[in-house]
């Protein structure tokens, strides 16, 4: 299993008029081959601070979500936006407990 985490940050107003997109983009990667998880959320403490979790069944599965056409415009939205941090990060999962 692969798994992604990050953030990104974005002003809160911003964040406000990207929301009807976000969740047409979180929708359809929810429905993409290979997905298990794709989280994003608003941290309560940061306004406009997005914390990403996600988790794919293997790298190929990562990889096509990258090459996805709503990913693809998405990016397009995000031209226009400042961010002012984004840090994502992907590692293949080791050992794995509940907790």
């Amino acid at each position: 299993m692969i798994i992604v985490t990050g953030h990104m940050r974005i002003a809160p107003e911003v964040l406000d008029a990207l929301r009807p997109d976000a969740r047409k983009t979180i929708e359809a990667t929810r429905a993409e081959k290979g997905c298990i998880l794709y989280a994003w959320a608003e941290d309560l403490v940061e306004p406009g601070l997005i914390r990403i979790v996600e988790r794919w069944e293997d790298w190929a599965s990562l990889d096509a979500h990258g090459k996805a056409p709503h990913m693809d415009a998405w990016r397009a939205l995000l031209a226009d936006v400042e961010i002012m941090g984004r840090e994502v990060i992907a590692h293949e999962a080791g050992e794995e407990r509940g907790l």
